[in-house]
């Protein structure tokens, strides 16, 4: 019970952070659109995912995150058009956000070189009045918790390159480059804006495909994300293709999370994702890991061109 209230009070307070977390995602390489506006149409066809992701299973408030997102290309493969909806809830927090992506497309000898840009917005929802305080008698917190304050609407854009062929991509991105204030409370609770400021993201993400036997693949993949004032992380991420069906991975992040996924190819329409992230920190003994699941459609429009430097992995 100590460690409920410890973890709540403590989700109230990190939004007064310097830098506000983004919600990390497992599945990054075969949902790029989250990461990076460059990314939209790169398959040559429209391509809808939809990914839910419970963290920290067994803890009381922990981040609950819900993604759709959709992108084409058009005009004969040289632009691409996406979207994305995101939900991010963790604790008496919630953040909805919509974003519209647009890239220019480059077809070189090489594979194709896409430019993007993204623009949308966040909207912040925290209700502290849910709260149910230990100390009751704190000057900060029982005013706090009294009350119920909304983040109006906070407007934002990205930019980013992505380079992809049919066996290997890079991407760089600074998706959210606005840094907005993430704290907005009554006159009655001085809150320092330049310490509740969203602080900048930067990502690096690339992979690799290559055969390994006969119908065997091994797709080694990285992602990086640097934040100002923050320490850099990684994932660092394995998985072999058997088939061109079945995909079985791991992938180990710096933060301590060790994580098995798995994805299998329906049909050519349809692939189902999954991922687990057991943790091997201090945290593992309050709680049994974080659930992932990734649904994804795609299907040749009316307008599909053929293209052979368009990737089908990524």
């Amino acid at each position: 019970m100590k460690k409920t209230w410890i973890l709540l009070l403590g989700l109230v307070l990190s939004a007064a952070l310097h830098g506000q977390q983004r919600p990390l995602t497992a599945t990054y390489m075969y949902n790029g659109l989250l990461l990076n506006p460059a990314y939209a149409g790169s398959l040559n066809l429209l391509s809808v995912t939809a990914v839910h992701r419970k963290q920290w299973i067994n803890v009381p408030g922990a981040p609950q995150y819900t993604s759709l997102s959709a992108n084409n290309s058009f005009m004969g493969n040289r632009i691409g058009l996406g979207f994305y909806a995101q939900n991010d809830q963790i604790g008496i927090h919630s953040d909805n956000s919509l974003y519209l992506s647009y890239a220019y497309k480059i077809s070189t000898a090489f594979g194709i070189l896409s430019m993007g840009l993204s623009g949308g917005f966040n909207d912040r929802i925290s209700d502290p009045s849910k709260l149910n305080l230990l100390d009751k008698n704190d000057p900060y917190l029982s005013l706090l918790a009294g009350q119920t304050y909304i983040k109006n609407f906070a407007p934002n854009f990205g930019t980013g390159v992505y380079f992809a062929n049919p066996k290997f991509y890079a991407g760089f991105s600074i998706p959210y480059i606005v840094e907005n204030t993430t704290l907005e409370v009554s006159e009655t609770i001085a809150i320092n804006s330049e310490a509740s400021r969203e602080s900048r993201y930067y990502y690096f993400t690339s992979g690799i495909i290559f055969p390994i036997g006969h119908s065997t693949k091994l797709s080694p993949s990285i992602l990086l994300r640097a934040q100002e004032e923050a320490r850099p992380t990684y994932d660092i991420s394995t998985t072999v293709i058997f088939d061109n069906i079945a995909y079985v991975g791991v992938s180990v992040r710096n933060s301590g999370e060790l994580t098995f996924m798995g994805q299998i190819i329906l049909n050519e329409n349809m692939r189902v994702g999954y991922a687990y992230d057991a943790i091997t920190n201090a945290q593992k003994s309050g709680s049994a890991g974080s659930h992932e699941i990734l649904l994804n459609y795609r299907i040749k429009l009316k307008n599909y061109k053929h293209n052979p430097q368009c990737p089908s992995y990524f």
